[in-house]
């Protein structure tokens, strides 16, 4: 193999084609953002390629963009977008952000970046939302994936003991050997759903644990861009 040779990854799809995917449905939601907006902006690699097209768009002189991580920040910040904070604003208009899993019912998964609470957040703040992907995030249910939980590192002990007492697998999320860190200061725990419970009925359980602070199960009204091979889907 030479070293100009394709990535591929787990799903068999070269790293390029499926990088030209999430740019592509990135593009797609980019001709709703509208001058004068205040825009959430999402964590992850589809939501940078949404903030690189933002940046070669001149013509929205006026638009705010409030982010969900500090990564999204930063790289909205070196692309010359209004960056703002929460507390200057009343209102958002729009929130464009990627996910990990959704289903026909756009019942969805996020949190793979380690910002779900802030992306919850801003979802369900905005006025209208919007889900950016390719087509391998599409699944038949999301309840074969693990749900990503946020949780005060304080809580941890307790919060994997209620855990596997209540029949749920967690594995606490690393960063290289350490801990991940959330940009709110806390734990994620990766925790795979037992198959006879409903995902909706994990969520409201899990949320309720003392220490947890939130999920990424997201289900809301929203609009999905997805793009596949040969188009791009709205749903």
């Amino acid at each position: 193999m030479s070293c100009c040779s394709a990535i591929t990854t787990p799903g068999h799809m070269p790293m390029s084609e499926l990088e030209e995917l999430k740019r592509r449905s990135a593009q797609r939601a980019a001709a709703y953002v509208r001058d004068h907006m205040v825009l959430g902006l999402g964590t992850g690699s589809t939501v940078r390629w949404l903030i690189e097209e933002l940046g070669r768009h001149t013509d929205k002189q006026h638009l705010q963009v409030v982010s969900s991580s500090l990564a999204s920040k930063l790289l909205a910040q070196q692309a010359g977008l209004c960056v703002v904070e929460p507390d200057v604003i009343d209102h958002i208009d729009l929130v464009i952000d990627g996910v990990d899993q959704i289903d026909s019912r756009k019942q969805a998964i996020k949190g793979g970046g380690g910002a779900l609470v802030r992306e919850k957040i801003l979802a369900e703040a905005a006025e209208q939302v919007i889900w950016i992907m390719d087509a391998g995030k599409r699944v038949e249910t999301i309840e074969d994936y693990t749900l990503p939980i946020e949780l005060v590192p304080f809580s941890h002990p307790f919060v994997r003991r209620t855990l596997t007492n209540r029949g749920y697998d967690a594995i606490l999320r690393m960063q290289q050997d350490s801990a991940f860190i959330t940009d709110n200061g806390n734990l994620i725990l990766d925790v795979r759903i037992p198959a006879s419970r409903p995902i909706q009925e994990a969520h409201d359980e899990l949320v309720h644990i003392a220490g947890v602070v939130e999920t990424g199960y997201f289900h809301m009204e929203a609009m999905c861009i997805t793009a596949e091979t040969t188009d791009v889907t709205i749903w």
